[in-house]
């Protein structure tokens, strides 16, 4: 920029000279003069120009490390909030094995013990003995609790038909227990997908799928919530449907709706999109639009589910 000053000083005072040397007599004075007033008014607007030209270039080249930072952050802060996720799924799968199995099992053995210390002390037809076979009875009906509770809990960690039975095993009992724990209709519609599917994206969709259910419970004041979940030409979609007062647009936008942004998060770390909208009738209606691997992967992962 300083070379622009330099070169417009050194033009315009040469120029100056030049034409003054050319000064022959007073008429063409006047003439020199004007030639020199238009000389300097070109000149500095020339000046101007490439001072914010190259002004300007710098502020584009600034704009675009700007951006590439902010995507190469994003990308990074993705990448993060993906394998958290993904390390998230893999603790919640293994306490909900302990709690189901070992927990379980111990729970189980007591029972048995309660159950035959009970029959043992029946055989003995005492009277004596009937109020420590009500509480033996009380204490096996409150081991019955707690082991319907261990297996409760289990399932709200990851949902065992998740891993054995497929996507669709479990989202149709998702909205099962969904219903009974509401009291709110839940009836999900499924058609046409592949009996395996990558874990990474069977999970996204359950808890996309699970996430959207707690919404309406707590948000929605629904009726009743009609789901669906297809695959056509290789895209998966799965839809949400309340009849309730509709979601609030801003609600999308605030950065405190920590569940609302998990799904949209979900969703992109595996290459899909949540759309969350006020349907045309009535309520909110969540779209989840995802590509999945071509046929031939997905029939080798079903082949071969170890790997």
């Amino acid at each position: 920029m300083v070379i622009y000053f330099i070169a417009a000083s050194l033009w315009i005072v040469g120029s100056d000279l030049v034409l003054t040397k050319s000064t022959v007599d007073e008429a063409e004075s006047g003439f020199i003069q004007t030639l020199k007033g238009l000389n300097f008014v070109i000149t500095t607007a020339i000046l101007l120009f490439l001072v914010l030209r190259h002004a300007y270039s710098g502020w584009r080249h600034a704009e675009r490390e700007r951006v590439t930072v902010i995507d190469q952050a994003r990308e990074k802060f993705r990448k993060l909030s993906s394998h958290v996720q993904s390390l998230r799924e893999k603790d919640r799968t293994w306490i909900a094995r302990e709690i189901h199995d070992e927990l379980g099992q111990l729970l189980t053995g007591i029972q048995m013990q309660l159950r035959l210390i009970e029959s043992r002390l029946e055989e003995r037809d005492e009277r004596a003995l009937n109020p420590i076979i009500d509480k033996l009875v009380e204490t096996s009906n409150l081991v019955d609790a707690t082991i319907a509770s261990v297996q409760r809990i289990s399932a709200g960690l990851r949902p065992s038909a998740l891993d054995h039975l497929g996507l669709a095993a479990a989202l149709t009992e998702e909205a099962e227990q969904f219903s009974s724990r509401t009291g709110i209709p839940c009836s999900i519609a499924i058609t046409d997908v592949p009996p395996a599917l990558p874990p990474e994206i069977s999970t996204s969709v359950f808890r996309i799928f699970q996430e959207a259910l707690t919404n309406v419970a707590r948000h929605s004041e629904a009726r009743k919530v009609d789901a669906a979940l297809s695959v056509s030409d290789n895209v998966l979609v799965l839809t949400v449907h309340d009849d309730g007062k509709g979601i609030d647009p801003s609600v999308v936008e605030d950065p405190r709706s920590l569940g609302l942004i998990g799904m949209l998060e979900r969703a992109e770390n595996v290459g899909g999109h949540v759309v969350l909208a006020r349907h045309p009738e009535k309520g909110t209606e969540v779209t989840l639009t995802l590509p999945l691997p071509d046929q031939t992967q997905l029939d080798s992962l079903h082949e071969n589910p170890d790997h």
